[in-house]
């Protein structure tokens, strides 16, 4: 048994009763679970894992069973480190957080560990959450991610302060 901390980059559907569950967990990188569970039962008798915890951009504690012969791991337990509160009360940082985890899970591919990119990720969301001002997250986040991720050089300070509408023009001329 391994226990780390994850964060939940998306849940895909698989069945009525059964989920796929992206992580980006802080020992092994990106890893893919199968969760069992309806949204809005409380919990699942055999696993004990709570399908409901797994909301994107929640930051979890899980326990899996780390089996070489099987494509999936099982979460054996999980429970909830933090999750963003004015996520479902603010529709401008939900858009912010469903852009943000839709940008991470079709970025972040492969399983490798990166602790500096998990700590990145995991401020960013507590920043979402208690920043008073969040209008350039996104592209802060972008710009950051990329460079983490060895696709970006220095920042340009240049562009940093136009409009979007400048940007695109300046980016295709």
């Amino acid at each position: 048994m391994q226990k780390t901390e994850a964060i939940v980059l998306a849940l895909q559907k698989h069945t009525d009763t059964s989920s796929f569950v992206h992580l980006y967990t802080k020992n092994q990188g990106r890893m893919q679970f199968l969760v069992y569970g309806k949204r809005g039962a409380s919990k699942r008798k055999q696993s004990g894992v709570n399908i409901n915890l797994f909301t994107p951009l929640s930051l979890l504690e899980i326990t899996y069973s780390d089996n070489p012969t099987k494509s999936l791991s099982a979460i054996s337990t999980a429970s909830l480190k933090y999750i963003p509160q004015c996520i479902p009360t603010e529709i401008n940082r939900q858009c912010i957080a469903m852009f943000m985890a839709e940008a991470l899970e079709k970025t972040i591919r492969l399983p490798m560990q990166d602790e500096v990119l998990f700590d990145f990720i995991a401020e960013k969301i507590r920043e979402l959450d208690l920043s008073d001002s969040v209008e350039d997250l996104p592209n802060r986040f972008l710009e950051q991610l990329s460079m983490i991720l060895g696709y970006g050089g220095e920042p340009i300070e240049e562009l940093a302060n136009m409009k979007t509408r400048e940007l695109i023009e300046e980016i295709f001329a």
